[in-house]
């Protein structure tokens, strides 16, 4: 995000903190409850959405090195993204062309060549089938047709891309919709591997997102926790074709600024707002003064009413180096402890009685408020792209 930018962000949350005004849709809308609970959706949601669609699998920094690997089951489809010995990206399925065995263990590490567990085969990081184990023994076999499937993949703006799919390339301004320059930004400089985890949730990968789409709930929901840092009731909001972005305000800070008649291009503009993206189909992406973090929502393939949050923290670069100037390589405690406290025990936990609810039959359709213009855009985002017709207003 450049400066002018955040200028531009600061004058609306500081107008909304003065006046008790927000950003809002032009209408309240009904959401049918189906969305969370149909077996049929959530089959064309799997396929349009985890299969055909572009998917935010990490950061440049997941793939620090040449000869460096990730790989994850998380989109259903077994993958394996490398950095190849001259520092491209690539991405294939992990799989042995031979009897299908997964080729590279889960996680990240360091390889050039990647030997099938099962019988041996030898492949290269390039995805090459390199060796066949007693291949005189084998029979016909070309290794040049063999190698690992390699998916349409890309590397912009410090994030890795991956459509988990065979098909044709896409584009930074396909999966981006004008955030380019926001994340070239924010990224510019690397914000190392920190930490992950996995949250399993009774809850529509839906609504797991939703979530993260509103601090209308902060002075209620979170009034012991979130509601201390974050003013509540109050954002920006402006959209990038499928993506969004939310701005929130930090509470003490914002109150400082204020009460000291600080000048609007004076105050440092990370260390006094959370950022809140949606990166569609399935990432929220949070900047805030400790470093960056990524929740890629997945449903469960088979259960509407499942999900699972996969959550990566990524340091930023000037904690990280206050942390060395110590004599410490990272954070004492594991940032998961507070966000936990709040995501799962309060935001998910309450998402669990909504899914509930919807799994009852008791009503057909919910209601999204002017103020959660977010949750707005991301169902209809959706919708959208299965063919469907926006949410139905909700007229006075």
């Amino acid at each position: 995000m450049d400066v002018q930018t955040q200028l531009k962000v600061l004058s609306q949350l500081s107008s909304g903190f003065l006046d008790n005004s927000s950003a809002s849709a032009a209408n309240a809308v009904k959401v049918p409850v189906s969305e969370f609970t149909c077996k049929e959706r959530l089959e064309q949601e799997r396929q349009a959405f985890f299969r055909d669609t572009p998917l935010l699998l990490g950061l440049s920094t997941d793939l620090p090195d040449n000869d460096t690997y990730f790989a994850t089951n998380e989109t259903g489809q077994p993958l394996l993204l490398t950095r190849d010995a001259n520092g491209k990206f690539r991405a294939f399925l992990n799989i042995c062309r031979h009897r299908g065995a997964q080729i590279a263990p889960l996680g990240r590490g360091r390889k050039r060549r990647f030997i099938c567990p099962f019988h041996a085969w030898n492949f290269d990081n390039t995805g090459e089938l390199i060796a066949i184990n007693r291949e005189s023994h084998f029979g016909c076999a070309d290794k040049k047709d063999l190698g690992l499937t390699e998916l349409p993949c890309l590397e912009a703006n410090g994030m890795l891309w991956v459509r988990p799919s065979v098909g044709s390339s896409f584009t930074e301004a396909d999966v981006m919709g004008g955030l380019s320059e926001d994340f070239g930004n924010w990224l510019k400089d690397e914000h190392p591997f920190a930490e992950e985890q996995v949250i399993e949730a009774s809850i529509n990968w839906k609504l797991a997102i939703d979530t993260f789409g509103e601090n209308y709930h902060f002075d209620v929901l979170h009034k012991s926790s979130l509601a201390n840092d974050i003013v509540g009731n109050l954002q920006t909001w402006d959209t990038f074709e499928r993506n969004s972005r939310m701005v929130f305000a930090s509470k003490e800070p914002f109150k400082y600024v204020h009460d000291h008649n600080i000048p609007i291009e004076k105050w440092p503009y990370r260390d006094v707002t959370l950022n809140v993206y949606f990166l569609y189909p399935n990432c929220i992406f949070l900047v805030d003064p400790a470093g960056v973090d990524m929740l890629k929502m997945y449903p469960d393939p088979k259960d509407p009413a499942k999900s699972k949050t996969y959550h990566t923290y990524y340091l930023r670069p000037a904690l990280l180096d206050h942390l060395k100037k110590e004599g410490k390589t990272a954070l004492e405690e594991s940032r998961f402890l507070g966000f936990n406290k709040v995501v799962v025990d309060e935001d998910y936990a309450a998402a669990a009685t909504i899914q509930t609810g919807a799994t009852s039959g008791a009503q057909d359709h919910y209601i999204f408020g002017r103020n959660e213009p977010a949750l707005q855009h991301y169902h209809n985002t959706h919708r959208e792209a299965l063919g469907l017709a926006p949410l139905e207003p909700l007229m006075n």
